[in-house]
Protein backbone atom coordinates (compact mmCIF):
# COMPACT_ATOMS: atom_id res chain seq x y z
CA UNK A 1 0.00 0.00 0.00
CA UNK A 2 1.50 3.67 -0.53
CA UNK A 3 2.08 5.69 2.01
CA UNK A 4 -0.08 8.84 2.12
CA UNK A 5 1.21 12.07 0.33
CA UNK A 6 3.98 9.94 -1.55
CA UNK A 7 4.19 9.60 -4.98
CA UNK A 8 6.69 7.71 -7.30
CA UNK A 9 8.81 9.48 -9.68
CA UNK A 10 7.72 10.17 -13.17
CA UNK A 11 9.11 7.20 -15.54
CA UNK A 12 11.49 7.98 -18.30
CA UNK A 13 8.45 7.68 -20.79
CA UNK A 14 6.51 9.82 -18.87
CA UNK A 15 9.97 12.76 -18.78
CA UNK A 16 10.21 12.40 -22.30
CA UNK A 17 6.30 13.29 -22.96
CA UNK A 18 6.86 16.40 -20.79
CA UNK A 19 9.71 17.52 -22.38
CA UNK A 20 8.27 17.36 -25.82
CA UNK A 21 4.81 19.55 -24.57
CA UNK A 22 7.55 21.63 -23.19
CA UNK A 23 8.66 21.94 -26.67
CA UNK A 24 5.73 22.27 -28.44
CA UNK A 25 4.63 24.78 -26.49
CA UNK A 26 7.20 26.76 -26.74
CA UNK A 27 7.10 26.71 -30.62
CA UNK A 28 3.84 27.48 -30.42
CA UNK A 29 4.46 30.95 -28.33
CA UNK A 30 6.85 31.53 -30.97
CA UNK A 31 4.98 31.12 -33.58
CA UNK A 32 1.99 33.45 -32.17
CA UNK A 33 4.63 36.05 -31.57
CA UNK A 34 5.72 35.61 -35.29
CA UNK A 35 1.75 36.14 -36.26
CA UNK A 36 1.41 39.33 -34.39
CA UNK A 37 4.78 40.84 -35.71
CA UNK A 38 3.59 40.05 -39.22
CA UNK A 39 -0.33 41.41 -38.29
CA UNK A 40 1.02 44.36 -36.51
CA UNK A 41 4.31 45.33 -37.51
CA UNK A 42 6.36 47.81 -35.66
CA UNK A 43 5.94 51.59 -37.22
CA UNK A 44 8.45 52.40 -40.23
CA UNK A 45 11.35 54.46 -39.55
CA UNK A 46 9.42 57.27 -41.27
CA UNK A 47 6.88 57.64 -38.97
CA UNK A 48 9.67 58.60 -36.53
CA UNK A 49 10.74 61.79 -38.27
CA UNK A 50 9.21 64.86 -38.79
CA UNK A 51 6.01 65.00 -41.10
CA UNK A 52 6.60 65.69 -44.31
CA UNK A 53 6.69 69.19 -46.27
CA UNK A 54 3.77 68.71 -48.56
CA UNK A 55 0.36 70.44 -49.06
CA UNK A 56 -1.79 67.47 -47.82
CA UNK A 57 0.01 68.51 -44.68
CA UNK A 58 -1.02 72.34 -44.30
CA UNK A 59 -4.33 70.93 -42.24
CA UNK A 60 -2.75 69.04 -39.83
CA UNK A 61 -0.01 71.45 -39.43
CA UNK A 62 -2.50 74.09 -38.36
CA UNK A 63 -3.80 72.14 -35.70
CA UNK A 64 -0.16 71.39 -34.68
CA UNK A 65 2.49 74.00 -34.87
CA UNK A 66 5.62 71.79 -33.89
CA UNK A 67 4.67 69.14 -36.30
CA UNK A 68 4.49 72.16 -38.63
CA UNK A 69 8.02 73.84 -37.11
CA UNK A 70 10.02 70.24 -37.50
CA UNK A 71 8.26 69.56 -41.16
CA UNK A 72 9.85 73.08 -41.94
CA UNK A 73 13.12 72.92 -40.29
CA UNK A 74 13.26 69.03 -42.02
CA UNK A 75 13.14 70.93 -45.13
CA UNK A 76 15.81 73.68 -45.28
CA UNK A 77 13.26 76.33 -44.08
CA UNK A 78 14.15 78.34 -41.07
CA UNK A 79 11.71 79.98 -38.77
CA UNK A 80 12.26 81.90 -35.44
CA UNK A 81 9.08 81.77 -32.82
CA UNK A 82 7.54 85.24 -32.18
CA UNK A 83 5.90 86.36 -28.88
CA UNK A 84 1.78 86.06 -28.50
CA UNK A 85 -0.62 88.84 -29.51
CA UNK A 86 -4.07 89.87 -28.15
CA UNK A 87 -5.50 93.05 -29.09
CA UNK A 88 -8.76 92.68 -28.36
CA UNK A 89 -12.07 92.39 -30.53
CA UNK A 90 -10.43 88.80 -31.86
CA UNK A 91 -7.63 90.52 -33.00
CA UNK A 92 -4.21 89.01 -32.22
CA UNK A 93 -2.78 85.08 -32.29
CA UNK A 94 -0.60 82.89 -30.93
CA UNK A 95 2.42 80.60 -31.73
CA UNK A 96 3.05 82.24 -35.11
CA UNK A 97 6.78 82.30 -36.55
CA UNK A 98 9.19 84.49 -38.51
CA UNK A 99 10.16 82.81 -41.94
CA UNK A 100 13.48 84.00 -41.63
CA UNK A 101 15.17 81.02 -44.36
CA UNK A 102 13.52 80.25 -47.26
CA UNK A 103 13.94 79.96 -50.88
CA UNK A 104 13.84 83.81 -51.42
CA UNK A 105 14.23 86.83 -49.42
CA UNK A 106 11.21 88.98 -48.16
CA UNK A 107 10.71 92.96 -48.64
CA UNK A 108 9.98 93.15 -44.87
CA UNK A 109 9.36 90.36 -41.92
CA UNK A 110 6.86 87.66 -42.78
CA UNK A 111 5.47 86.85 -38.93
CA UNK A 112 2.33 84.51 -39.40
CA UNK A 113 0.78 81.36 -38.34
CA UNK A 114 3.24 78.17 -38.80
CA UNK A 115 0.96 76.98 -41.34
CA UNK A 116 1.18 79.40 -43.47
CA UNK A 117 4.65 79.88 -43.53
CA UNK A 118 4.33 76.01 -44.55
CA UNK A 119 2.32 77.04 -47.32
CA UNK A 120 4.08 79.96 -48.52
CA UNK A 121 7.68 78.03 -48.46
CA UNK A 122 5.94 75.61 -50.40
CA UNK A 123 4.49 77.99 -53.14
CA UNK A 124 8.26 79.07 -53.35
CA UNK A 125 9.91 76.64 -53.71
CA UNK A 126 7.07 74.65 -55.84
CA UNK A 127 5.47 77.79 -58.09
CA UNK A 128 7.56 80.47 -58.10
CA UNK A 129 10.73 79.20 -58.72
CA UNK A 130 10.10 76.95 -61.62
CA UNK A 131 7.47 80.02 -63.24
CA UNK A 132 10.51 82.31 -63.12
CA UNK A 133 12.97 80.17 -64.90
CA UNK A 134 9.67 79.30 -67.37
CA UNK A 135 8.55 82.47 -68.09
CA UNK A 136 10.97 85.34 -67.54
CA UNK A 137 14.07 83.78 -67.87
CA UNK A 138 15.71 84.68 -64.48
CA UNK A 139 15.19 83.80 -61.41
CA UNK A 140 13.66 85.66 -57.94
CA UNK A 141 15.72 87.40 -55.76
CA UNK A 142 13.27 88.58 -53.20
CA UNK A 143 9.57 89.29 -52.87
CA UNK A 144 7.87 92.04 -52.72
CA UNK A 145 5.29 92.14 -49.30
CA UNK A 146 2.46 95.08 -49.38
CA UNK A 147 3.02 96.49 -46.31
CA UNK A 148 2.66 95.01 -42.43
CA UNK A 149 1.40 91.26 -42.51
CA UNK A 150 -0.77 91.74 -39.78
CA UNK A 151 -3.69 94.17 -39.12
CA UNK A 152 -6.19 94.12 -36.63
CA UNK A 153 -8.84 95.10 -39.26
CA UNK A 154 -12.10 93.90 -40.96
CA UNK A 155 -12.31 92.42 -44.48
CA UNK A 156 -12.33 95.55 -47.02
CA UNK A 157 -15.64 96.15 -48.44
CA UNK A 158 -18.16 93.73 -45.96
CA UNK A 159 -20.52 95.33 -44.37
CA UNK A 160 -20.61 92.60 -41.48
CA UNK A 161 -17.30 93.58 -40.74
CA UNK A 162 -15.92 90.41 -40.39
CA UNK A 163 -12.31 90.35 -39.63
CA UNK A 164 -9.91 90.10 -42.15
CA UNK A 165 -6.97 86.92 -41.68
CA UNK A 166 -4.46 88.94 -41.40
CA UNK A 167 -6.29 89.74 -38.25
CA UNK A 168 -4.87 86.30 -36.62
CA UNK A 169 -1.72 86.75 -38.98
CA UNK A 170 -2.65 84.37 -40.82
CA UNK A 171 -2.68 85.89 -44.21
CA UNK A 172 0.09 87.12 -46.78
CA UNK A 173 -0.12 90.13 -49.08
CA UNK A 174 2.77 90.11 -52.43
CA UNK A 175 3.14 93.42 -54.44
CA UNK A 176 5.61 91.84 -56.71
CA UNK A 177 9.14 89.89 -57.44
CA UNK A 178 12.42 91.69 -57.66
CA UNK A 179 14.41 89.58 -60.34
CA UNK A 180 18.23 88.96 -59.70
CA UNK A 181 19.01 91.45 -62.50
CA UNK A 182 17.02 94.17 -60.15
CA UNK A 183 13.63 93.94 -62.67
CA UNK A 184 10.37 94.62 -60.77
CA UNK A 185 7.61 92.67 -61.44
CA UNK A 186 5.12 94.28 -60.18
CA UNK A 187 1.15 92.72 -59.77
CA UNK A 188 -0.35 96.44 -60.39
CA UNK A 189 1.18 96.91 -63.66
CA UNK A 190 2.57 93.33 -64.23
CA UNK A 191 -1.14 91.66 -64.49
CA UNK A 192 -2.13 93.47 -67.98
CA UNK A 193 1.78 93.99 -68.79
CA UNK A 194 3.74 92.00 -70.90
CA UNK A 195 3.05 88.41 -72.35
CA UNK A 196 5.83 87.17 -69.75
CA UNK A 197 4.68 89.17 -66.89
CA UNK A 198 1.19 88.11 -67.44
CA UNK A 199 2.11 84.38 -67.59
CA UNK A 200 4.16 84.51 -64.74
CA UNK A 201 2.06 86.63 -62.35
CA UNK A 202 -1.32 84.15 -63.76
CA UNK A 203 0.53 81.01 -62.83
CA UNK A 204 1.74 81.71 -59.52
CA UNK A 205 -1.75 82.90 -58.68
CA UNK A 206 -3.15 80.04 -59.58
CA UNK A 207 -0.74 77.51 -58.34
CA UNK A 208 -0.79 79.46 -54.76
CA UNK A 209 -4.79 77.40 -54.99
CA UNK A 210 -3.11 74.34 -54.17
CA UNK A 211 -1.38 75.38 -50.64
CA UNK A 212 -3.89 78.14 -49.38
CA UNK A 213 -7.91 78.19 -48.86
CA UNK A 214 -8.24 81.73 -50.28
CA UNK A 215 -5.85 83.72 -52.95
CA UNK A 216 -7.19 86.97 -54.40
CA UNK A 217 -6.08 89.05 -57.12
CA UNK A 218 -6.80 91.65 -59.44
CA UNK A 219 -9.26 89.40 -60.86
CA UNK A 220 -10.97 89.34 -57.86
CA UNK A 221 -12.08 93.40 -56.92
CA UNK A 222 -10.74 96.50 -56.81
CA UNK A 223 -9.32 96.10 -53.35
CA UNK A 224 -6.46 93.61 -54.81
CA UNK A 225 -5.68 95.44 -58.09
CA UNK A 226 -2.25 95.81 -56.97
CA UNK A 227 -1.40 93.08 -54.81
CA UNK A 228 -1.97 88.97 -54.52
CA UNK A 229 -3.35 87.89 -51.38
CA UNK A 230 -3.42 84.19 -49.69
CA UNK A 231 -4.65 83.19 -46.52
CA UNK A 232 -5.69 80.10 -44.90
CA UNK A 233 -9.00 81.18 -43.84
CA UNK A 234 -12.63 79.35 -43.38
CA UNK A 235 -13.38 80.86 -47.51
CA UNK A 236 -12.16 78.83 -50.24
CA UNK A 237 -11.42 81.38 -53.31
CA UNK A 238 -9.30 81.05 -56.04
CA UNK A 239 -9.45 84.09 -58.24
Amino acid sequence: MPVFGFFPPPSKDEHDRARVWAAAALAGLALLMLALLIVSPPPPEADLMPPALRASEIRHFQRDAGACQAALASAGFHTAPGPDRSDGQGCGYRNAVELTQSVHTYSGPVATSCATAAALALWERDVVEPAAARHLGRAVRRIELAGPQYACRAIAGRRDRRLSEHARANAVDISGFTLEDGTLVAVGAGWRGTARERAFLHEVRDGACDYFKAVLSPDYNRAHHDHLHFDLGRDKLCR
